[in-house]
């Protein structure tokens, strides 16, 4: 059992990396289970649309795409577990419940050949740790931090960590894209009010 994390600010090619992780898998004739939760509405810029326009990853019979919003939801997913890899994008969006899953199929299945890849922001628009992401980087075997080009400065200041909150609520979670967001460095990230 291995958990490889994908972590960094919105727009730095998180899920452009799951996907790049998910075709080597299906080269490698391994059965997928790819996951995301169930608030992700967005249209564009998801996991599936990736998954979907990709040529390799489009026509390979053996992945299956699973929206998630309960422990329930995974209960036949992991009794016995039916993948070799078990990808999760916006793991940010999950809660405690699916970390305590994720721990008890790495407890029990920790001899068998799964690889497990996070992927997800691993701060929120107020530079604090986001959701379930420390928890999956403390405990995983190898952690990929991205960045990206800072919006405002065009990385003049420095590459862009963090993700900067344009408008909308105050909410730590809202589900949004370049209407809402914007990747920036520690210059010119500010703090939301």
């Amino acid at each position: 059992m291995r958990l490889e994390v994908i972590g960094g600010p919105m727009f730095s090619g998180k899920s452009e990396e799951l996907a790049r992780r998910l075709r080597r898998a299906a080269y490698a004739d391994k059965k997928i289970s790819l996951l995301k939760p169930g608030v992700d509405n967005r249209e564009e810029r998801n996991i599936f649309t990736i998954v979907k326009e990709d040529k390799k990853l489009s026509t390979y019979e053996f992945i299956e795409m699973r929206c998630v919003n309960s422990a329930k939801d995974l209960g036949n997913l992991f009794n016995p577990p039916r993948f070799d890899v078990l990808a999760v994008d916006e793991a940010q969006f999950f809660g405690k419940w699916f970390l305590k899953a994720l721990t008890k199929l790495m407890r029990i299945g920790c001899r068998l050949d799964i690889t497990i890849i996070a992927s997800g922001l691993d701060m929120d628009a107020w530079q604090k740790p986001f959701g379930i992401m420390p928890n999956l980087m403390a405990m995983a075997d190898d952690v990929l931090k991205l960045t990206a080009i800072c919006k405002h400065c065009k990385g003049q200041n420095g590459l862009a960590i963090f993700t900067q909150k344009k408008g909308g609520s105050t909410q730590q979670v809202e589900v949004g894209n370049t209407e809402l967001y914007e990747a920036r460095c520690r210059v010119c990230h500010f703090i939301p009010e």
